[in-house]
Parts: C-alpha cells; sequence; structure tokens
C-alpha cells in the first residue's frame, strides 16, 4: 500500500494547492469588487460636487481615483493570472487523480481478483481471509472519492465565478466532462463481485451426489466505497441471470447491452438490493453490497438432446459434452444517480450494465469431470479468470500449490446444508512428500504439468459393475483420496497422523528406519477408494493391509476399523514415533473400561475387509505381498 498512499497524498496536496489559490482568487475577486465600487463611488461624488471643487480638492479626488483605478487594473491582472494558474492546477490535480483511481485498479483491486479466482479453488477459510482485506481495499477507494469531490468542489466553484465570455470557460467544462466520466468509470470499476458462485452448479432437484449443489448458491455484489460520490444515496435492485459463453463475450465488449438468458436453464431467488451494513444497524462504514444466499439453478427444458446443444447424439458421450460447457453469472447493475450536490437535475450521473462472475458449469446431474475442469481452469486462467485464456501447461510449482489449496477445500468440503455455517480451521495441507509422490505420477518434466496428464493419464483402477477393471485417471483417483479423508478420517489428517500420498517402496523404506512395530496410512495407488495400512511385524517383516474406505458403515472412521481390529494388537505406534492411540484417543466418548482389541464391535462387523490372503484369526484385511 506504500505506492499508493504516496500518490493518495500527492493527491491530496494537490487538492490542497487548489484550494488556496482558489480561495486567493475568490479573495482577489471580491477585492476587485470593493475597489471597483468605490472607484464608481468617486465618480458620482466627483460629478456631483463639480461646481464647488475647490482645486485643492479636485486633486485630492484626483489622486484617490488614480489609486483605485491602478489597484483596479493590477487586481484584473492578477485574477487573469490567478484563473490560468488554478486551471493548470486543475488539470495537472485531473491527471494525478486518474493516476490515483489506475493504480487502485491496476495494483490493488485486479491483484485482488486475481488472487480470488485461485482460491475459490481453495478452503473457506482462506476464501473469508481473502474477503477481509477488500476492507483495507475499500478505505483507500472512499479516500480517493472524498479526494474527487474536494477536486470537484474547487472546480465548480471555478466554473459557477466565471462569465460566459470568459474564454477559460470552455476548457473548464471540458474538464469537467473529462472528471464525470472518470468518476462514471471509477464507479463502474469499483463494483465487484465479492464472492464467487460455486464452479458447479446442479440443478435443485435429482441431484445424486453430496457434491452437488443442491445446497444454495451463494454470491455477493459489491461497491467499494462510493459513500462521499453519492453512489450509495439510491439503493437499487440486482438481478443474477445465467447466460451462455458465447453471450458472455458480447458483454465483455459491451457491458451495457442485454444479457439473453440460457434457454436450458434458469436461476431462481435471483434478486436481491443493495444495503449498506447489516439488518441489526445500518452504517455508512459497513460495506455497500447486494447478497444472494440461496440461488437455485432450474433446468427450463424436461428433455435435452446432445443435438439441442450443439453436438451429435453419440452414446456416452452427451453427458460429457454437456458438462464441458461454461456459463457465467451475469450481475445487471445499476448505480446512481451520483454527482447530485456538482452536477444539475439534467446532468444525472448513473452507470447501468452487466458484471461476470467467473466460468461455471450447469448440470442436471453432478459432474467430477465438470468441477476438475472448472478447477483448471479457474486456477491456472490468465488475468482475473473471465474469459481469459487457459493453458494447457502449467509450471510444477504453480501446480503444486493448486493441488495444495484444492485438496484443503475437498477435505473439508461440507456432507450437509448444515456444515456450510460451522467454521473449519485452516486445513493441513499435503506435504512436500505427497507432492514429490504426485509428481511422479503425473510424470512431471521439466519442472511442467502437462493438462493431459491431469486429465487423461490413467493411473489406478476401480471395479465395474461386473467386477472388471475399469481405467481411473488421475484426476478422480485425487478427488476420491480427498473424499475418503473428508469422510473417515479428517480429525487424524489435520493431526498429522496420516501419510497419504506415498509408494509402497516408501513406505517400506520409512518402516525400515523405525525399531518399534509402526503403521502407515497411505492411499492405495492401484485401486480408487483404497486405503493402505503398511505394517512393520515385531519380527521386521513389512506387510500391507488394504481395505475399501467406502465400505465402512456409516459414522465410521479409520480410527473405528483399527481400533476394533485385532489383527493390529501388536502396533504400538503410527509412523514415525507417535503412539497409535492418537488415533481415536479424545475423538470418541469411550468407557475407561474398554478394552482394546476385544473383538468386533457394533460398528465394525466381521467381513469388513476384503480379503486376499486369509488371516489365521479372523477375515479383517487383505494381506499384500
Amino acid at each position: 500500500m506504500g505506492h499508493n498512499e504516496d500518490l493518495m497524498c500527492t493527491f491530496e496536496q494537490a487538492n490542497q494547492n487548489c484550494r488556496l489559490v482558489c480561495n486567493s482568487y475568490v479573495k482577489a475577486r471580491n477585492d476587485l469588487l470593493q475597489q471597483q465600487t468605490r472607484f464608481s463611488q468617486l465618480q458620482k461624488e466627483l460629478q456631483g460636487l463639480q461646481s464647488i471643487l475647490t482645486m485643492e480638492v479636485d486633486s485630492s479626488f484626483g489622486s484617490e481615483l488614480q489609486t483605485l483605478q491602478t489597484n483596479v487594473v493590477a487586481l484584473d491582472s492578477n485574477i487573469r493570472k490567478l484563473e490560468e494558474h488554478l486551471f493548470t492546477l486543475l488539470e495537472s490535480t485531473t491527471v494525478i487523480m486518474q493516476r490515483v483511481i489506475h493504480t487502485l485498479v491496476a495494483d490493488n483491486l485486479v491483484i485482488w481478483l486475481i488472487k480470488q479466482k485461485e482460491l475459490t479453488c481453495g478452503p473457506r477459510s482462506v476464501q473469508q481471509e481473502h474477503y477481509q482485506k477488500l476492507d483495507e481495499i475499500e478505505i483507500q477507494f472512499e479516500k480517493c472519492g472524498v479526494e474527487i469531490v474536494a477536486m470537484m468542489t474547487t472546480l465548480g466553484s471555478l466554473i459557477s465565478l466565471l462569465n460566459s465570455e470568459n474564454p477559460l470557460l470552455p476548457r473548464l467544462l471540458k474538464c469537467k466532462a473529462d472528471v464525470v466520466q472518470n468518476v462514471r468509470q471509477f464507479i463502474w470499476q469499483s463494483l465487484v463481485i465479492s464472492i464467487q458462485p460455486p464452479a458447479v452448479l446442479v440443478k435443485c432437484r435429482g441431484s445424486d451426489s453430496h457434491r452437488s449443489t443442491r445446497f444454495p448458491c451463494r454470491t455477493e455484489v459489491r461497491l467499494l466505497g462510493g459513500e462521499a460520490i453519492g453512489a450509495r444515496k439510491h439503493p437499487s435492485q440486482v438481478k443474477v441471470d445465467l447466460i451462455s459463453e458465447e453471450t458472455a463475450k458480447k458483454i465483455q465488449r459491451n457491458p451495457a447491452q442485454p444479457a439473453v438468458t440460457d434457454p436450458t436453464f434458469h436461476l431462481i431467488y435471483n434478486d436481491s438490493a443493495f444495503q449498506v451494513g447489516t439488518a441489526e444497524g445500518l452504517n455508512t462504514n459497513y460495506p455497500y453490497r447486494a447478497c444472494f444466499e440461496k440461488i437455485r439453478l432450474v433446468e427450463s427444458i424436461q428433455k435435452r438432446t446432445a443435438a439441442d446443444a450443439g453436438f451429435d447424439e453419440k452414446k456416452g458421450t452427451r453427458r460429457s459434452k454437456v458438462s464441458s460447457l461454461r456459463y457465467y453469472l451475469a450481475f445487471h447493475l445499476h448505480i446512481g444517480p451520483f454527482l447530485e450536490s456538482f452536477l444539475g437535475p439534467s446532468e444525472m450521473v448513473t452507470v447501468n450494465g452487466y458484471k461476470l462472475s467467473l466460468p461455471v458449469a450447469a448440470l442436471v446431474h453432478s459432474s467430477l469431470e465438470a468441477e476438475a475442469s472448472l478447477f483448471w481452469n479457474r486456477f491456472f486462467a490468465e488475468g482475473t479468470g473471465i474469459l481469459s485464456h487457459v493453458p494447457e501447461t502449467v509450471t510444477w510449482e504453480s501446480a503444486k500449490k493448486a493441488l495444495g489449496m484444492k485438496w484443503g477445500a475437498l477435505i473439508q468440503e461440507p456432507q450437509d446444508v448444515r456444515d456450510l455455517n460451522v467454521d473449519l480451521p485452516e486445513p493441513v495441507s499435503l506435504s512436500p512428500q505427497n507432492l514429490e509422490h504426485l509428481g511422479r505420477r503425473l510424470e512431471v518434466e521439466d519442472g511442467l504439468l502437462c493438462r493431459k496428464n491431469f486429465f487423461n493419464k490413467t493411473i489406478s483402477h476401480k471395479e465395474n459393475k461386473d467386477g472388471s477393471p475399469l481405467p481411473c485417471v488421475f484426476f478422480e483417483w485425487f478427488y476420491k483420496c480427498a473424499n475418503v479423508v473428508n469422510k473417515y478420517m479428517y480429525e487424524q489428517w489435520q493431526d498429522g497422523l496420516i501419510e497419504g500420498f506415498c509408494s509402497k517402496e516408501q513406505s517400506e523404506n520409512a518402516l525400515n528406519s523405525v525399531m518399534s512395530p509402526t503403521m502407515l496410512i497411505r492411499f492405495s495407488d492401484m485401486r480408487i477408494g483404497f486405503l493402505k495400512i503398511s505394517c512393520k511385524l515385531p519380527g521386521n517383516q513389512i506387510v500391507h493391509y488394504e481395505t475399501e474406505a467406502d465400505k465402512m458403515p456409516v459414522g465410521t472412521t479409520i480410527a473405528d476399523a483399527i481400533y476394533s481390529n485385532p489383527t493390529f494388537s501388536y502396533i504400538k505406534n503410527i509412523y514415525p514415533n507417535r503412539d497409535v492411540s492418537m488415533l481415536w484417543q479424545n475423538r470418541n466418548k469411550r468407557n475407561n473400561d474398554e478394552k482394546m482389541h476385544a473383538g468386533w464391535n457394533s460398528a465394525m462387523p466381521p467381513g469388513y475387509f476384503d480379503t486376499v490372503y486369509q488371516l489365521e484369526s479372523k477375515p479383517v484385511a487383505a494381506l499384500l505381498d
């Protein structure tokens, strides 16, 4: 903010100089008026006494008249110089104002928007922290508004003092028109979508996954500052429409043109109004915003074909094609009139047009592919991410940041609408070892990651309905691993008890470095949704147990699985050297006298684990060579 503050101080100082010169100008005009009035009075007195004047009195009147005339000429000359000087100061102040506005928008707001684009892929805690930074930016925007008003006050005062024949007047009116246009642009740039909609919108009926937005879509548009300029005096309605990418491109070229809504879907609960503060107590220092808390997507037509969407009908491809379509939320905004104190009724200034959100997908059923695609598009898109170019290859450094951020969002993804109101701490991200393993699986070369590897590279498999293996690509496997953490071991992950992404060879090397019987919990590289529990036995043998997480009974965690399974009774530590009881300690209400590994409890019935090799006691796990 240092450069901004320096510029703002320059703007403020320029306004002070303008005011000082303007005050001198007004004083000079008043002095001139007094001198001219006295001169006229003396002339009248002299004419009335002309017949009885002595030579001595006549000389006295003449001397005073000469002095007054000299003063009038000097004052008139000084006034002309002050007019030119003040106009020059106002022109330079206008240039400073333009620099301040450009800096506030380009160096503050645009940078904030670029960061916002990335953080929409991250957890709620970092999004909220970033949102609060708008308050700092808003202070600067409002300061700029205060200085703009000060400059326009000086400009208006000068214009009101000039007569219509003054050659300076047309130049001042041109300066005024330029300032008004700059203010209009400034107010338009001050309107931001401060809370972006979720990446995937799914129609409110028929949602088939916890990830679908059967949760209401929350978004918000906000005006930064605007109080001094008067942009908050007339709160207006805001409506949000869902538009196609083609319509969004037209709006980007001309924000004032009408938005043609998409014929396939429409939004409900999509009206709101700007207001200051909250219902509990309005305050002009509070954000001026229009909030949308429960927008929902509704399908406008019941049956669609691929041909309707402009694709050839091919079995198995329609849903993928439809999920690749991109939509935008268009916020129809009308702000004003403002600057009413400086302009006449015939010169009302308003701004009117559409602001576009980041891209979204609109679907009948949830789609992991669509969500992953929007993750890539939003995070890696150039600039602010609105109709921006999305590269096919990105640096691994930026990809590591993106994967870590997305991981945090996925493991904290709400399973129920009530979870939206729960404040969660910042999630524990992926470790450098995790990211190193993911880099190998993605075949990162020369520090670059290809998009096709993220979406098309087969790295795992899942079972078809008939039990046959189906290939599984990277993004599907990555999202499933996060889902496993979300459902079954979030607390353990937060406490650093889950190793996560780790190969069989790495796990064996790690376990060989410890002395005591130890377990290491990781994700299966070969089977999607499976966990590997690698264990070092008392005889220093290392074995790998495998289990499918989604076969756990509802409400069960990895701690329950291990706690109630006698297979792990000999394990004392969890890698590297923490007591294994930390997996369940202080997490669930257990009886103090309850004995560990006493047998299967009601939450973990026999047969829970798939068995590859039968163990002597119970078929509790799959033992892999």
